[in-house]
């Protein structure tokens, strides 16, 4: 009978689903960055007008990945106003990693290796 009981427990328990993963709108935002990274290595763009070229691209994979970004965190227990700052840290660390990229390509003379996938 106790069996029956725990069994009807367990049952009637909320499953709970992983939280959402930004992994797939992350990857999104850097292939669309990373392919005018090669795109302006083969133009030659000076690194200063590099980055303030990357800060108006790709917003719409940009947006789509802040939505997600804010929807993982929200799902785990983040206030808004924190998972809003965590977005936009990671969208900023985003796009000077591929500032970064490009300033080293550009300075080393080589070509970038393919972009992520």
């Amino acid at each position: 009978m106790i069996s029956h009981v725990l069994l009807s427990i367990l049952a009637a328990a909320p499953q709970s689903a992983p939280p959402p993963n930004p992994n797939a709108q992350r990857q999104a935002f850097i292939r669309c960055l990373a392919g005018f990274v090669a795109a302006d290595l083969k133009e030659k763009t000076a690194v200063d007008a590099f980055r303030a070229k990357l800060a108006t691209l790709c917003k719409t994979e940009e947006e789509a990945f802040r939505q997600a970004s804010i929807k993982a965190d929200l799902a785990i227990g983040i206030k808004a106003a924190a998972a809003q700052e965590n977005a936009a840290s990671e969208i900023k660390d985003v796009v000077a990693t591929q500032a970064d990229r490009y300033q080293g390509y550009l300075e080393t003379n080589t070509s970038p290796v393919a972009a992520p996938k």
